[in-house]
């Protein structure tokens, strides 16, 4: 199985989560109650956003709530869309196809927002959900035309590896043969 995840944890290198996924959120900008339906990561203007997974951006666009965001379609059952961004990354339009940790925008404060941060929002198949709650399956394996390639640099590797570290006993047995 890849080592890779099929998500990654968060979208950007944060410095804290500043508003939790939350359905009777006071609203910061609006001065009411309504649902945080995301997770928002503060972070230093223009720190890099990334892609989650791998998917193709079905939106790259600006609203008067949401400032400039990217809506990413990860397969049939996922979604995540990233907002309040400064800028997009170049070549982030859409129909793009993107791929997980590639850059996708900036950290910026665009629309109803206090500060810099990404609000980060999630859909499992349809429905707006906490991604920190969520189990998420282990991604495919590798498939079975890729397995020689993969087999033949794992030993390349592992054959430096013998090379470059001594086995544990080598000096033991070493030192016997003197004796």
């Amino acid at each position: 199985r890849p080592m890779k995840k099929g998500f990654l944890k968060a979208p950007v290198k944060f410095s804290r989560i500043s508003s939790r996924y939350n359905l009777n959120r006071f609203h910061p900008v609006l001065k009411r109650t309504r649902p945080h339906l995301g997770t928002d990561y503060a972070a230093p203007y223009g720190t890099p956003i990334y892609a989650v997974g791998n998917g193709v951006v079905v939106e790259a666009s600006y609203t008067s709530g949401n400032g400039n965001f990217v809506k990413i379609k990860h397969d049939d059952r996922y979604q995540t869309q990233y907002l309040h961004m400064q800028k997009f990354a170049s070549g982030i339009h859409r129909g793009v196809q993107v791929k997980q940790g590639q850059v996708i925008g900036y950290v910026g404060s665009t629309g109803l927002a206090t500060g810099p941060h990404v609000c980060f929002r999630f859909w499992k198949d349809g429905k707006q959900v906490n991604h920190l709650n969520l189990q998420f399956p282990p991604p495919d394996p590798l498939p079975a035309d890729e397995l020689p390639a993969f087999f033949e640099v794992r030993d390349q590797y592992l054959a430096e590896l013998q090379q470059a570290v001594p086995h544990p006993f080598s000096a033991a047995v070493a030192e016997e043969e003197c004796e």
